[in-house]
This record gives C-alpha cells, sequence and structure tokens, in this order.
C-alpha cells in the first residue's frame, strides 16, 4: 500500500525529481538582458522565464529545477550570478506562471520545450546549464541534443537515470514481495503536474550516453542518507553509498569534471549552501573563458 508508493516515490523521484527536436534556429535579435515574462513555445502553450544580469561577455547560465520545482527554487542563486552574468530561470509545463499540460509527456518533449523557449525569447547562447536533480537529467539530454550551444555544465545533487533500478535492487526480496504483495494498483500511479512519462527515461538517457569536453562541476549531497529517507531504513547506508558512486560517474563524462561534496547539504544543495552553486558557476565560466 503505502510502503509500496513509498518505494516508487523514493526511486523514481531520484530520476524525477530527479521523437524529433526542433532544429537549431539562429537568434538575429538579443532580449533585453532582464524580462520576466511568459513566451510562446507551440501553439497556444506558453512558458515562463526570467532573466536577470549582464546581457555582454557569455555564456548565460541556464537553471533547470528538479521534479515539481518552479523556478523561484532557484532564488537564493539567480541574484547573485546575476551579478556576474547573465542568467534564466525557468517554469517547465504545468508548474509556476507556466501552461498546463494536457497530457503525459517525455523528457524528450521537455527539452525541446527548453530549446524553442530560449529560442523565442532571444536568449543567445552558448549556455551553462544548471541542472538540479531531474534537471540534471534534462540538461544532459539538451548537450545530447545541442552539443554546439552548451559551453558547461554545473548538476546540483543530480538524478542519475540508473538509480532508480539500482536503488530498488538494495531492498531485501522478501522484503520487497512483503510491500508489492500490499500494493494496490493507484500506489503505484505517480501524480505530477508535470505529468513527466517517467518509464523512459533510463532508455533514452543510456542510449544517448552524453559525454563531452566541457567544462563541468558535479555538486552532491555530503549529508549521509538517514534512515527515514529511504522506503527501507536498513538500506540507507548502502543507498547513499550508491548515490555517491554514480554520481562520481557523472564526473567522468567529461575530462574536465570536478567532484565537490557539499558537506553541510542535503538534496537542495542550492538552499541549503547556494555559495557553493554559486561558485561553481563562476569557475565553469571562467574555464570557459580561457578555453578561447
Amino acid at each position: 500500500m503505502r510502503a509500496v508508493r513509498k518505494i516508487v516515490l523514493t526511486f523514481v523521484f531520484a530520476v524525477l525529481s530527479q521523437c524529433v527536436l526542433a532544429q537549431n534556429k539562429s537568434v538575429t535579435d538579443a532580449a533585453p538582458s532582464s524580462f520576466d515574462s511568459l513566451v510562446e513555445v507551440g501553439v497556444g502553450r506558453r512558458l515562463h522565464i526570467n532573466c536577470s544580469g549582464l546581457a555582454a561577455g557569455g555564456p548565460t547560465i541556464v537553471l533547470e529545477s528538479g521534479a515539481g520545482n518552479a523556478a523561484s527554487a532557484w532564488d537564493r542563486v539567480q541574484p547573485k550570478v546575476a551579478k556576474f552574468a547573465r542568467v534564466c530561470s525557468y517554469d517547465r509545463a504545468g508548474l509556476g506562471r507556466s501552461d498546463p499540460v494536457p497530457a503525459a509527456r517525455t523528457i524528450v518533449a521537455l527539452t525541446e520545450d527548453l530549446h524553442s523557449l530560449l529560442v523565442n525569447a532571444k536568449v543567445s547562447g552558448p549556455y551553462v546549464l544548471v541542472g538540479h536533480s531531474l534537471g540534471g537529467i534534462l540538461v544532459r539530454l539538451y548537450a545530447s541534443y545541442y552539443p554546439g550551444e552548451v559551453a558547461g555544465m554545473v548538476l546540483v545533487d543530480s538524478a542519475h537515470e540508473d538509480e532508480p533500478d539500482r536503488g530498488m535492487a538494495l531492498i531485501p526480496p522478501d522484503t520487497l514481495k512483503a510491500m508489492l504483495k500490499q500494493a494496490k494498483p493507484e500506489d503505484l500511479i505517480l501524480r505530477s503536474a508535470e505529468r513527466i512519462d517517467g518509464c523512459s527515461i533510463r532508455a533514452v538517457m543510456n542510449a544517448l550516453n552524453w559525454h563531452g569536453e566541457i567544462p563541468l562541476i558535479v555538486l552532491t549531497q555530503g549529508r549521509p542518507y538517514g534512515p527515514d529517507m529511504v522506503v527501507v531504513p536498513s538500506i540507507a547506508t548502502e543507498a547513499y553509498r550508491l548515490h555517491l558512486a554514480l554520481q562520481r560517474e557523472l564526473v567522468s563524462r567529461s575530462p574536465k569534471g570536478r567532484h565537490v561534496i557539499a558537506e553541510k547539504s542535503g538534496h537542495f544543495i542550492h538552499q541549503d549552501q547556494p555559495e557553493l552553486v554559486v561558485s561553481a558557476i563562476r569557475d565553469v565560466i571562467e574555464e570557459y573563458r580561457k578555453s578561447k
């Protein structure tokens, strides 16, 4: 019953909270450096975007939130980044001020949305993509389709596409059987205003297998998982070890990758230690500029 739902929420939301893309379009006119508005991304659909900071000198910072989180999740980061770079946050469809979605959507559709948003809002690149939780998956997907637009990346306790299945495998078989036996069909339905289809995430990400030679900083929560953070308290230590191992795997995706443990943070590093995220963004910008 609720126990199985907790399994699904714990490990699927590690990914969630944790098709053909539109062709690249050129941007001839830059948008004002600061604006906060709704922008069309398709017929009758609008997304909310908020940009602030310097317009010249690039690259532009794009903040991608975790599952169910609106642009406001970055309120402790964006104003500080705006002091040295142009930075944009946005609400994905179904969140914040953006229009709702009528049906389930794949992560590829979400990436199409972001690309259309940046083009239609006239937010020129290249971009440093900053992704928290699910946002960490989405920025890697964006970089897979539009590598020429991506100058660097910061992953903020990013979800990893392999973590749900590998995490589930940590649960003792007898315990898992007992939990599944008590499950009701509605316990296995994931409800979210974003209506993201999580079933294809692992297949899509493993097939694309993003790697790149760009500046990459992976920030990982430093607080180990407690018994109350996992569905089976006895696997808390193993689950955190798995998380660390998969975070290290993400670091290896670029020869310029670097790993930083946020010692005082849980999953929401950008709220617990925003200065670490700001510093990482600054470092990626500087490394990118040195390479030019």
